[in-house]
């Protein structure tokens, strides 16, 4: 037993003792194997011809550069010669004048991009809401001298796209004029427009050539019967109008509308015009034999015309006043009764348009027919209500109304292109007569006239036209507008 004990308490101190250190591994047998180097670059064959040739940067040095390879073996001509340089000097002979003339136009597309000057110079007329604007006017026509006046435009005051407008001008064609119209823009419901417009003007220095398409002729010291076929002769007259007209538009679906025109008016007439360079119309023409010259003419004016507009941009990226396609559908047809002892007669006549888009940019060609008619006599109709060609819109390159009968035409082709955003050149060629009934029609002795025209526009449309024309019967005219507007008037605004 007591051995027994011995022995428990020997194996339990042998438990509580710290456990035997393990015994290390004994140390690799063998090396590490070592890493091998990189291989040696590749060589392309490029660069073994290199090593054969012997080339190397200095070598190649002035060689072309990649793509600018011509392919020829013989030595390049990099300098002009003799004969070249004679020949460069001697076409500065013919592009000298060019460059004069193209200088102004070059600046005025430098400063239009560079500093927005168009965009700047016309901001300074309108206040920041664009709602209230006053900004000059002005007219530079050959034969006429310079007009200027001021417009007024107080729009959108009410929200509903309503206009205000008001102008006074003198100078040029005018010892002065007054105007004053009202837009009801959106005020009235449904599609519909009224316009009221009202003007008092005296105009100075009006121009008179007779009757008929007759070639312009000098004084001869006797006195010409103005409706017979052999006038011509420029002469200058005064009138004084005062007129109020008022206007109501349809708006129909597919671009569509109808007008319809009221008007009241008076003119009188006076021969001793202040102008110099012509002689009065009654020391030319027997002014007895103008119907309405002596009485003058009141009357009472209305008419009816139907119209699809489609023309504007082609592409919204192209300038605000710059059409480009589309195409007008005009007609009208109107009457006009007389309150003195003058004829009553009626007014009819076309305005047909269509703009081709040639290219990008954009660059349009128009296409126009315009024609009109009276159904009074010759001898009747006050001669101041008769269809006229001549001037800046129908038979450019030729007077403001220098041909005047019962019937007129005109056919017209422009090419127009964008050369900035603002600034879009013209040429234009127009072709047309008047006849004095429709057995009188004929495409024999047209008038051709032909020219350039510049027109500068800003984001909210048309702000200067510059142009200048001429004819196959000669001379040069000048028609220079700030502020202008397509020829949108109404027959009882224009004549």
């Amino acid at each position: 037993m007591y051995r027994l004990v011995l022995c428990l308490l020997a194996s339990s101190s042998v438990a509580q003792a710290d456990p035997p250190e393990p015994t290390p591994d004994p140390p690799p047998t063998t090396e590490p194997t070592p890493t091998p180097p990189p291989p040696d670059p590749e060589v392309s064959p490029r660069q073994v011809e290199q090593a054969v040739s012997g080339d190397t940067s200095a070598s190649v040095d002035g060689a072309p550069k990649p793509g600018d390879e011509s392919g020829r073996t013989d030595r390049i001509d990099t300098g002009d010669g003799t004969g070249r340089q004679i020949g460069r000097g001697l076409l500065w002979v013919v592009r000298l004048p060019y460059e004069i003339v193209m200088l102004p136009v070059r600046g005025t597309i430098y400063l239009g991009e560079k500093y927005q000057a168009v965009r700047t110079l016309t901001d300074v007329f309108t206040t920041s809401d664009r709602k209230i604007e006053v900004y000059p006017m002005a007219l530079i026509a050959t034969g006429f001298g310079l007009n200027v006046g001021v417009r007024g435009v107080a729009k959108d005051l009410l929200d509903h796209d309503e206009r205000l407008l008001v102008y006074a001008g003198f100078g040029g064609e005018y010892l002065w004029t007054a105007a004053a119209g009202v837009d009801s823009g959106r005020l009235l419901p449904g599609p519909v427009n009224v316009t009221l417009t009202g003007e008092l003007a005296s105009r100075e220095r009006e121009r008179f050539f007779g009757y008929g398409n007759s070639d312009k002729r000098e004084e001869s010291g006797m006195l010409v019967d103005p409706l017979g076929d052999q006038t011509g002769v420029a002469s200058r007259y005064r009138i004084k109008v005062a007129r109020v007209a008022a206007r109501v538009r349809v708006r129909l679906p597919v671009q569509v509308e109808i007008s319809a025109t009221a008007a009241i008016a008076e003119k009188r007439y006076a021969a001793d015009s202040p102008s110099t360079s012509d002689p009065d119309l009654d020391e030319v023409y027997d002014a007895a034999m103008l119907p309405g010259f002596l009485e003058g003419t009141q009357f009472l004016y209305h008419e009816l015309e139907i119209a699809r507009d489609t023309r504007g941009r082609a592409d919204r990226w192209d300038a605000p006043g710059m059409r480009g396609t589309g195409s007008l559908v005009l007609a009208y047809a109107g009457r006009q009764h007389a309150l003195d002892d003058g004829l009553n007669f009626y007014r009819y006549g076309v305005d047909l348009q269509q703009y081709v888009r040639l290219a990008s940019g954009p660059r349009a060609l128009q296409l126009r027919l315009w024609a009109e008619g009276v159904s009074g006599a010759r001898g009747a109709v006050p001669f101041t209500e008769l269809p006229r060609l001549g001037g800046e819109y129908v038979l450019r390159g030729y007077n403001l109304d220098r041909f005047r009968d019962r019937l007129a035409a005109v056919v017209q082709a422009q090419y127009t292109w964008a050369a900035a955003t603002w600034l879009a050149p013209a040429i234009f060629v127009d072709a047309g007569r008047v006849f004095s009934g429709y057995d009188d029609l004929s495409l024999e002795d047209p008038r051709v006239g032909y020219g350039g025209m510049l027109e500068f526009m800003n984001r909210r449309g048309l702000v200067v036209r510059a142009q200048l024309g001429s004819s196959i019967d000669r001379g040069v005219f000048a028609f220079v507008s700030l502020h202008p507007a397509y020829d949108a008037r109404t027959r009882a605004e224009r004549y």
